[in-house]
């Protein structure tokens, strides 16, 4: 408010001083001409000269006065013709002097507060006294009544001048505000412009930055992939020697001969073999774990009832409560809702939970117990054990933590089975945690959310016989013979119903049935009998027209491909388990003559020790290259030759290729014995859906197939 008056007075005192300039001007421009004309006539009086020339005078002394002291000025303006006009009244009798006054009046009022009005009443009353003194004769009533409407119009032109000199002022006032604002504005925006700019130029050093360090990341992962590739070939390759000759030696004895073992030998080689095993599952979850940071993983997702897949659970938690003083107790009630869960994952959460439980409780009790809570399942192990410290439970399901740090652990593990539990659970939508106190027990709980398509427990109850929910899912047909290879594009596929289409025979039929949204083809890379391939720039159709299906070539390595070329009877993946081996030997009926050929000659001794310690009679060979297997079967023709493909420089494929070649060897049934490559080398002449210059792996091929299918509109 005070910047608003300071700004008001400030223009009207402007506007006063700029009239009293000009008005100054008029007087002595008036006082020249009255003087000029009393020098052209000679019979004016000097009295006349002696007004003009005080005319002048104020006239200047008004400008003077105007640049120091405005006010001042006004009055002496005002006042001064009011004087003048007073002796002109005296000294000249004609009427048309009065006239002046009434220009006086309106000059007054601007220049002086309420002056108009003032100068009025001053010239009336110097009227009056001329009428009274009987110097004039006035027409007083006449006069007074003109004077009287001079000072009101007056008062209101003033007035109507001095509000628009107030809102002038106000305008002002608000312009330079404004004005201020609009700069300090302008220089905050110059201000985050330049941050902006600042900000554009590290947005772009750091994409730069993210994108050097993707592609370290890219590079980091392979390399971290093709190390857990090789370390599960390297460490599972001795481990399978240890784990097989330590369960001969402590199963089957006699295959070594007539030896007395002593017990305590025997216990030690017990020792040797459980603690393989212990190794061999160690090795598993941190190979596992390695596999989900690298590529991730899928779940199998099915509808299932819970209290079977919990009892099952148990049972095979048995064993390891025999001949202790614990018990396990399971809690179900039977109103359970089904769930749509990968049920190997959830019974693995199960084993670890049980596990752990039977690992810290000397003596007392294990509780599972599962109960329908909110729309979710929770299910929980309690135990009487040792319990948990408060400061260890928050890093309890860290990977590779242990809330017992000690050398000597009584409990073993490397602490993942809670870590991998925990990502189990979480990709299901749910939530694990624990409560425990010291010396008192802990209770691991973890909840699934229950899928609003299943029915609930109410609606179970009161419709006992309802049907199967039918999928609403758009479904995926996949063209491939190998029930594993469909089971891995099922997991990836999850939004989809994914078909299993082993003959091209039944597609037109299966079509017509299921309306797929695409066809999966497995094709492998460079066979010279596969079809015309697609690349991911376009997706061709099967027959054209408006109802074409899209059909997706790719390329999913399958042991089956192994075998494409030659006539094998069968595929076991290190490493060998004996109970397995001899089940295929079963298989091809009667087999007494058994050749191996196998690199790594601690592998074939061990093979020859397992077949040497079953209960039937096998005559076993072994051999390490090609030329020795094709010289030992040309010397003898044996009933089975078990074949390692990776050998060194593809003797593995030669050996093949010479036993197909040779009319009397290509009839041998082989089974071949290896660890199946997790990576292959597409041709270069041949264009894949998903292909990569330095080879692909399986979870690659997956995701850009997932990508792929996800793009696919609906038909």
């Amino acid at each position: 408010m005070a910047k608003f008056t300071y700004s008001a007075e400030g223009s009207l005192r402007e506007l006063r001083s700029r009239l009293v300039w000009r008005l100054g001007w008029v007087l002595i421009g008036f006082g020249i001409l009255g003087a000029w004309v009393i020098v052209l006539q000679t019979d004016i009086p000097l009295i006349t000269a002696g007004l003009f020339c005080l005319v002048i005078v104020l006239g200047r002394i008004a400008q003077i006065l105007v640049g120091k002291h405005p006010v001042g000025a006004c009055h002496v303006l005002v006042w001064g013709c009011i004087t003048l006009l007073a002796d002109g009244m005296f000294w000249f009798d004609n009427p048309a002097v009065l006239y002046i006054g009434i220009v006086c009046v309106f000059v007054s009022a601007i220049l002086i507060d309420n002056g108009g009005l003032i100068v009025a009443i001053s010239l009336i009353v110097a009227i009056a006294g001329f009428n009274l003194s009987g110097v004039r004769t006035y027409p007083f009533f006449e006069i007074a009544t003109t004077l009287t409407l001079a000072a009101l119009t007056s008062w209101l032109t003033a007035y109507t001048l001095f509000t628009a000199v107030h809102w002038y002022g106000a305008m002002e006032s608000r312009s330079e505000q404004l004005l201020e604002e609009t700069r300090d504005h302008r220089a905050q925006l110059s201000q985050a412009l330049k941050s902006m700019e600042m900000a554009y130029e590290r947005h772009k050093q750091i994409q730069l930055e993210l994108i050097r360090a993707r592609k370290q990341s890219e590079e980091a992962r392979r390399l971290k992939e093709q190390f857990a590739a090789n370390m599960s070939h390297e460490l599972r390759t001795p481990l399978n020697l240890i784990l097989g000759f330590s369960e001969i030696m402590y199963q089957s004895p006699e295959v070594y001969g007539e030896i007395a073992w002593p017990p305590v030998l025997r216990r030690d080689v017990h020792q040797i073999y459980r603690s393989s095993q212990h190794l061999l599952a160690m090795i598993d979850d941190i190979l596992e774990l390695s596999r989900f940071e690298m590529t991730g993983f899928n779940l199998n997702l099915e509808v299932v009832a819970l209290e079977p897949l919990l009892r099952d659970t148990c049972e095979i938690v048995q064993p390891l409560l025999r001949g202790r003083p614990l018990q396990l107790t399971v809690t179900i009630p039977p109103d359970l809702p089904m769930l749509e869960i990968d049920p190997t994952r959830i019974r693995q959460v199960v084993l670890n939970l049980l596990k752990n439980a039977a690992s810290f409780t000397e003596a007392g009790q294990i509780d599972l117990t599962a109960r329908y809570v909110d729309h979710k399942v929770l299910i929980s192990v309690t135990d009487t054990g040792i319990g948990i410290a408060p400061d260890k439970l928050p890093h309890l399901f860290d990977e590779f933590y242990q809330a017992d740090h000690s050398i000597r652990r009584a409990h073993g593990g490397v602490g993942l089975g809670l870590a991998i539990s925990k990502q189990f659970v979480e990709a299901h939508g749910g939530r694990i945690w624990v409560d425990s106190e010291v010396r008192s027990g802990s209770r691991f709980s973890f909840s699934l959310p229950v899928s609003e398509r299943l029915p609930s427990p109410a609606a179970d109850a009161k419709s006992p016989d309802r049907p199967p929910i039918e999928s609403t899912r758009p479904c995926i047909f996949v063209l491939e013979k190998d029930e594993a290879i469909v089971s891995l594009v099922r997991r990836h596929l999850r939004s989809y119903d994914v078909v299993q289409i082993e003959s091209g025979a039944n597609v037109h039929e299966s079509i017509l049935k299921y309306h797929p949204r695409a066809i999966i083809r497995n094709l492998k890379a460079g066979s010279p009998n596969q079809p015309r391939l697609y690349d991911h720039m376009g997706i061709a159709d099967t027959s054209g027209g408006d109802t074409a299906i899209p059909t997706i070539d790719c390329s999913l390595p399958s042991p089956a491909w192994l075998t494409h070329n030659f006539p094998v009877d069968g595929y076991l993946s290190k490493p060998v388990t004996a109970r397995a081996l001899l089940e295929k030997i079963e298989q091809r009926g009667n087999i007494h003559h058994v050749l191996i050929v196998d690199d790594d000659r601690g592998f074939t001794l061990l093979i020859q020790r397992i077949l040497q310690s079953s209960t039937r009679s096998f005559e076993v060979r072994r051999a390490y290259d090609r030329q020795q297997a094709l010289a030992a079967m040309q010397a003898q023709r044996p009933d089975l030759v078990l074949i390692d493909l990776i050998l060194p420089e593809l003797e593995g494929d030669g050996l093949l290729a010479a036993m197909k070649a040779d009319p009397q060897l290509a009839t041998i049934p082989i089974i071949l014995i290896t660890s199946f490559e997790e990576r292959y080398e597409p041709d270069a002449a041949s264009k894949i859906v998903i292909q990569h210059r330095n080879g692909l792996y399986p979870i690659e091929v997956l995701n850009c197939l997932n990508a792929i299918v996800s793009n696919l509109k609906p038909r």
